[in-house]
């Protein structure tokens, strides 16, 4: 199973920082209602998952109270990413 140390920064927060598979990290993002996000399940959709294969950063700029990002590194590839 493949895990990403992540971060999410947004204003009013403070950063969550983790290392989670992705369907962990979709699971937070859910829980943060964070702005311009719905549903936040663009990171596990298929058009991501070459993005995802190694490092990545998402930026939600509206300025203003609404700015959030995050950023994620891939730091384990588990038995079944190998072919």
């Amino acid at each position: 199973m493949t895990h990403y140390a992540w971060t999410i920064r947004a204003s009013g927060l403070q950063d969550v920082q983790k290392v989670t598979t992705l369907p962990e990290l979709h699971d937070v993002l859910q829980l943060l209602k964070l702005p311009g996000i719905a549903p936040p399940a663009w990171l596990t959709m298929d058009p991501w998952r070459e993005e995802l294969s190694g490092d990545g950063r998402y930026v939600y700029d509206e300025g203003g109270s609404d700015e959030w990002s995050v950023v994620w590194t891939k730091v384990y590839y588990g038995p079944s990413d190998v072919t």
